[in-house]
């Protein structure tokens, strides 16, 4: 059932967000991008940020994806995997071994650049999703710890030479993950980051020269790949797995997965057409020039990112354990029915257990017949002095029971048990009082219950019993009084003294079987009647049992609900939780409230939306949830309050059932403020520096929003007289949710933390014979 409310909460979410998206459009970027992943360790990221553009990007299927890797990729038709050599064993050479192994394997090479090329060329073929063809932008990805990158230069020289014949501008923004939550070979791991992140620091000096014969032709011709002096990349950003004040993120390394995607769209994202004078707009070589020093040494960049949106899968989880709320409250509020009024639509009257046992007895004719049984010889004369049940064993000796036995006891046991089958209590209580809305599952649970208030079943039949067993006992001392009479005092026509011995016989065998077996048929239908009752009480206690069953399974499917639902507030954030119960569960209730006044009380109880509970036997709770949820959906999660704005539905929520004078809730204005604090609080940028070290901090932050959102235009406003930064807003119409980045740049190497910290482990295992660095690199000046 968990993992029904869980597919019913993302479709809920899954519908939504698209249905924004066709609202406002999704976010598209100007201009051709290639991602380069470098490595095995970021193939994760690889798939990651691929999932994240194709949601978020509209032009995402013009987008390509190369994953140099050295032992496994990942499928997708717009990634294309480039074989590097398997890492060697040896750790102590495993990075400079792959690097000399590259450059002498003439064959990879001549491979590696049959493959770039084809990259190149496909890329091109994508240009018309791009509103600008005139540039293309490499975005290169790699783990700092991941030996593979010791061939990032060259991979990405390789790629720039070849898109530089397709495009007039080609530029490469480089992406740097740092993990420093590691465990197991943290020492080799950051003496690996420590020497990429030296590398790093020698490309981006803005002396930085590169040459290599690496482009090969067909028939092994070399040219030079070249770059002047200038960085390689135009903006690097390190980005780690702890935040600027030294928190460890919650997601690790993967919480920069969206951030590498708004970067590579910030920078290649259409020119804004929205203006507002208090919103200044992203220009990406202000950005560069605000961070570089003039020293020509590198600097870095890094950036953080929160957002805020509807928690619509929480929401909708709390909506569907509101809705069984009121619907099993409805269930336990169904009519429950007079003693009277039972007895008469369960046929548990008198006259209708009567007419049942009616229905199954014999012709009376069986009983005539019994008339014609031959007798013993028996002479009247000896009969005379004989009791009933003695002359009837002279007569037949046990014949003329047999006989009853056999041709009518047996006989109407065996009609009785026919008419039962075809109408049983369990099913005149499953047609007359589950299905009917008027009553329903919790009706019937309370009628057959041991306890129930109102009419109760068991002891209208156990009355029944009573009474029946007493005229049973009657009846039967009654047959007792007859059985023990003297033939002789019977009121008889035996005829005069002339009349023959065999016609008064048969005279007393014609008023024995009437007077005898006329009672025993009495007793018959009482026994019959007792058997129908008895029958009814044991039934209405399996039903119980049964409907209690399906009720201890409602009770459980209302703890799962409530359960799933707060465990999905709480994994909200705790500002986006606020109030969820309280105020969906009077949003639910006036809902069904109105639809009740247009459609009649209690119409979900019609087997067209979830049913009274009578589906519980033939689908169970599992198909009752099913119904529950299509419920929502339809007929719950399209109406007008859950279609409010990001902010109006927080505003709501925050002020739900606020009295007059509640000083407690939250203005508009404070909600803002709370907000528009924790969304600083929670994008501060994911790399740690030592800031009394660092003196060329420059700070930038972007809004990705509705620039007419309310939120939006007062932390705009706000802000404008007091900010020492840029700020703006990367406008995206009709936007329910709000998303923050901040950058930060300017830092060089050795105000980096994790540089600061590792740098121990790097040189000791170079003292230890450890080789990092390229050995024998082939460069043109």
């Amino acid at each position: 059932m968990k993992d029904l409310m869980e597919q019913f909460a993302t479709e809920y979410v899954t519908d939504l967000e698209g249905q924004l998206d066709r609202g406002h459009g999704q976010r598209s970027i100007q201009n051709p991008v290639l991602f380069l992943f470098i490595g095995d360790k970021s193939r994760q990221a690889l798939q990651s940020v691929c999932e994240i553009n194709e949601q978020k990007w509209q032009n995402s299927q013009g987008v390509l994806y190369v994953h140099a890797y050295n032992e496994e990729t990942w499928e997708h038709p717009q990634v294309f995997g480039c074989q590097l050599p398997k890492l060697d064993a040896n750790r102590q050479t495993m990075r400079a071994s792959l690097f000399e192994r590259f450059m002498k394997d003439e064959s990879l090479i001549m491979d590696v650049n049959k493959f770039m090329k084809q990259v190149s060329i496909r890329v091109a073929e994508m240009g018309k999703l791009f509103a600008s063809f005139q540039q293309v932008n490499i975005a290169v990805v790699t783990r700092s710890d991941d030996p593979a990158n010791i061939l990032l230069p060259e991979l990405t020289m390789l790629l720039k030479s070849y898109l530089q014949e397709m495009f007039k501008n080609v530029s490469a923004d480089l992406y740097v993950l740092l993990q420093e939550k590691s465990g197991d070979g943290f020492g080799f791991s950051s003496a690996l980051g420590v020497q990429f992140l030296e590398e790093v620091d020698q490309f981006q000096r803005s002396d930085y020269r590169y040459g290599a014969n690496l482009m090969v032709t067909e028939d092994g011709i070399k040219l030079p790949a070249l770059h002047a002096q200038a960085p390689l990349f135009s903006l690097t950003y390190l980005l780690s797995d702890k935040t600027e004040y030294g928190l460890f993120l919650d997601g690790g390394l993967s919480e920069n997965d969206e951030l590498i995607s708004n970067l590579v769209l910030l920078n290649n994202k259409e020119a804004e057409t929205a203006v507002d004078k208090n919103s200044e707009g992203y220009n990406k070589l202000q950005f560069i020039r605000s961070i570089t020093v003039d020293s020509g040494q590198a600097t870095f960049a890094s950036a953080g990112l929160s957002k805020v949106k509807r928690p619509t899968h929480a929401i909708a989880l709390t909506v569907l354990a509101a809705v069984f709320d009121r619907y099993w409250e409805r269930l336990q509020e169904g009519d429950s029915l007079p003693k009277t009024k039972a007895r008469e639509k369960l046929g548990l009257t008198a006259h209708d257990v009567q007419r049942i046992v009616s229905a199954a007895f014999p012709d009376q004719d069986i009983l005539t017949e019994m008339n014609g049984l031959m007798t013993s010889g028996v002479s009247y004369s000896e009969l005379s002095g004989m009791n009933l049940r003695e002359a009837e064993l002279a007569l037949f000796d046990g014949n003329s029971q047999s006989f009853f036995e056999q041709h009518y006891v047996q006989l109407a046991r065996r009609n009785l048990d026919g008419l039962l089958e075809k109408s049983s209590l369990a099913q005149l209580i499953s047609q007359e009082i589950i299905e009917d809305e008027r009553y329903g599952l919790y009706a019937a649970y309370q009628l057959t219950s041991e306890t129930a208030s109102g009419a109760n079943l068991l002891d209208e039949v156990r009355t029944g019993i009573k009474e029946t067993q007493r005229q049973l006992e009657l009846t039967k001392a009654e047959l007792d009084d007859i059985s023990l009479e003297r033939v002789d005092q019977q009121e008889l026509r035996v005829g005069g003294f002339f009349t023959r011995d065999k016609e008064r016989v048969r005279t007393f065998v014609r008023h024995l079987f009437a007077k005898v077996y006329n009672k025993k048929a009495e007793i018959l239908e009482w026994e019959l009647v007792l058997q129908v009752l008895l029958g009814y009480e044991q039934q209405a206690k399996q039903l119980h049992k049964r409907i209690g069953e399906q009720v201890a399974q409602l009770e459980e499917l209302q703890k799962q609900l409530r359960a799933t639902a707060q465990k999905s507030v709480k994994e909200a954030a705790d500002y986006l939780g606020k109030n969820m119960d309280e105020y969906y569960e009077s949003v639910v209730t006036e809902t069904i409230r109105s639809q009740e006044s247009q459609r009649g009380q209690g119409f979900y109880l019609d087997n067209r939306y979830i049913g009274n509970g009578s589906l519980l036997f033939t689908h169970g709770v599992t198909g009752l949830l099913e119904r529950l949820c299509a419920f929502c959906r339809t007929e719950i999660l399209t109406r007008s309050p859950f279609a409010l704005s990001f902010e109006a539905e927080l505003l709501a929520r925050a002020n739900v059932a606020a009295a007059y004078d509640n000083r407690t809730v939250l203005t508009r204005e404070d909600l803002f403020q709370d907000l528009s604090l924790v969304l600083e609080e929670r994008s501060a940028v994911h790399v740690e520096v030592f800031h009394f070290l660092q003196k060329h901090r420059y700070e930038e932050k972007y809004w990705f929003a509705d620039l007419q959102n309310d939120f939006v235009q007062y932390v705009l406003r706000e802000t404008e007289a007091t900010r020492t930064y840029k700020q703006g807003c990367i406008h995206e119409a009709g936007k329910s949710g709000i998303e923050k980045m901040n950058l930060m740049g300017g830092f060089g190497l050795e105000d980096l933390m994790y540089y600061r910290n590792n740098k121990k482990y790097h040189s000791s295992y170079m003292d230890n014979g450890y080789v990092f660095h390229p050995q024998g690199k082939e460069e043109l000046s």
